[in-house]
């Protein structure tokens, strides 16, 4: 180094993803190698970071040069296949939203590597739109390939399908030719102040030319980091809502992009990484792990925050999948296969059931087929068995195979689903459905989970019956044998704490709509009828005020409850 602290490195772009092939000591010698590099046709980008190195051990780095370039002599880009596509869009806009775009995303991967854009940016930008609808077959096999998806089963011929498509297509160009055609200001420090300066502005609206000024900035970062990152930054200083829900749309294409392993760095396993993704997705991941900390924190904590619920349906979706796949979990030790699916599973529960829902109990049981000698029908049984007393306990199973009814695998196996239902039966007390290491507001809530999961499934009318009856049971028997009515409504207590603790109880969401319910609201409504109820309930309560405050604020309680 010249100074003994900088360094430039020259990096070129090798299937999507930046990598070092020099460094020198002058940003003069480093440019000229990254020119040098470019004359190279088959080159797709070269770029100089200078690196500075603090005193406190950290480094700072630079982009002072990138350029990217289209490759020549590379092969016709082709579709990535898919074999489910989203609903029918109806309107033009509907190709905006979310499942239209993680479709294009996925049916349009090799494209979008190539030349860093995110489906945001396509939509909104008439150059790139007239690129990829001009760049060898892809727009019409896309096309083709969803009119397919979407008409298989239906009376829908495929062919009116692909032009409905195509004059939709042609709509969403024509907005975007338009908005190309104006001259519009650019991101400050807060998005949604685009919205005032753009307002009367063109005949599409402030939102979607917001869009627009956003993508136009996103196209000249020719990474995905970097488009991550200022879109983090934006979402972080943003206060307004409906602004901060049109960033997280961007926010979950670029998620779908190939950038998952610098967010999440060295993993060493599939099944680690599967984990790490979903911690993400909840903001609890581990950012001293990832190749880009800055951003990822960033990320980490929007989604901890609650502010990207369409990025975070992404990135599930994405763990889902990669669980769904022929991948090993464990690649370097398939000894460890079984421990690897097991750390993801436990991951997938939580204190309301699978996370993910009938997403992740296909995914677990697509994988489990895997650790079962027999094929076909007979192995898809044994990992439905193998997973349900893979569970913790009881209530849970309950909620895995009610998620499992509601997709493929009921098709052929929903009659298995129903005979491991009988492991419910088995429990009468409470205990033997939930685990007896929970507290009780634990147990009474996860038995009431395992309730609502089975009475919104897909099983039988009669078997949603009899499962619900059963935990019902279950539940009142509980209240009984462990006298909780009784101990919430002590008589030596003064009359309004017991009615508080009462309704507090009803309302808390612990029980279902069933006996064990009934039993603690016919308590609550003996002592509402007892003489003189509102004044007993205020005795103690000097200040009529404060006596007023503290019967509204009961009454309250009581609609909550729904006692209305």
């Amino acid at each position: 180094m010249a100074s003994g602290r900088e360094n430039f490195e020259v990096q070129v772009l090798k299937e999507g993803r930046w990598v070092t092939e020099s460094a020198r000591d002058k940003e003069e010698d480093a440019r000229a190698l990254a020119k040098k590099f470019l004359s190279d046709k088959s080159c797709a980008g070269a770029r100089v970071m200078r690196n500075w190195l603090n005193h406190d051990g950290s480094m700072n780095e630079t982009v002072l040069f990138e350029q990217t370039q289209s490759p020549k002599g590379e092969s016709v880009v082709r579709i990535n296949p898919i074999d489910s596509a989203p609903a029918i869009c109806e309107r033009p806009r509907d190709y905006f939203g979310l499942e239209s775009r993680m479709a294009m995303n996925r049916i349009f991967r090799t494209y979008l590597e190539q030349v860093f854009l995110t489906p945001t940016e396509l939509l909104h930008n008439a150059k790139e739109l007239g690129r990829i609808r001009e760049k060898d077959s892809l727009v019409p096999s896309a096309v083709d390939l969803v009119a397919t998806l979407q008409t298989k089963g239906t009376e829908i011929p495929a062919k009116q399908r692909r032009d409905d498509m195509f004059a939709a297509l042609d709509q969403i160009y024509a907005q975007a030719r338009r908005a190309d055609g104006l001259k519009l200001p650019q991101i400050g420090e807060r998005f949604s102040d685009l919205f005032e300066d753009l307002a009367g502005k063109g005949e599409d609206g402030p939102e979607y030319l917001a869009m627009v000024v956003l993508s136009r900035d996103l196209i000249g970062r020719r990474n995905w980091v970097g488009k991550l990152d200022q879109l983090c930054r934006l979402a972080l200083g943003e206060p307004n809502r409906q602004a901060g829900l049109l960033l997280d749309t961007v926010i979950a294409d670029v998620l779908g992009a190939n950038i998952i392993q610098e967010i999440l760095g060295w993993q060493p396993a599939l099944g680690s990484a599967i984990v790490a993704m979903l911690d993400l997705a909840d903001g609890k991941f581990d950012c001293s792990k990832s190749e880009a900390q800055d951003t990822t924190l960033k990320l980490n904590t929007l989604f901890g925050q609650g502010r990207l619920p369409g990025s975070r349906h992404v990135m599930i979706e994405r763990a889902m999948r990669q669980l769904k796949s022929s991948n090993p979990l464990s690649r370097n030790d398939p000894g460890k296969e079984m421990e690897e699916y097991q750390k993801v599973l436990v991951r997938l529960l939580s204190p309301g059931g699978l996370l993910a829902g009938a997403e992740a109990a296909e995914a677990l049981t697509v994988r489990g087929t895997r650790f079962v000698e027999q094929g076909g029908a007979t192995g898809r049984r044994a990992a439905i068995t193998n997973t349900v007393h893979a569970l913790p306990d009881k209530a849970t199973g309950v909620m895995y195979l009610a998620e499992l009814s509601k997709t493929g695998f009921a098709d052929e196996h929903l009659a298995d689903i129903v005979k491991q239902l009988d492991l419910v039966f088995s429990a009468r007390v409470i205990g033997e459905l939930t685990r007896r290491t929970n507290s009780p507001k634990e147990r009474l809530q996860t038995a009431t989970n395992a309730f609502n999961a089975a009475l919104s499934s897909a099983l039988p009318d009669e078997v949603k019956k009899k499962v619900t009856a059963h935990i019902d049971g279950v539940l009142e028997r509980f209240l009984v044998d462990e006298n909780v009515i009784e101990k919430l409504d002590h008589p030596t207590d003064h009359i309004r704490d017991r009615a508080v603790r009462l309704v507090k109880f009803a309302g808390a969401g612990v029980l279902p709509e069933g006996k064990a319910l009934a039993r603690a609201r016919e308590r609550i409504i003996k002592l509402l009828r007892m003489p003189n109820f509102d004044a007993r309930f205020v005795e103690g309560i000097n200040d009529p005020e404060k006596q007023q405050k503290a019967l509204r604020d009961f009454h309250q309680l009581l609609v909550k409850a729904g006692f209305g």
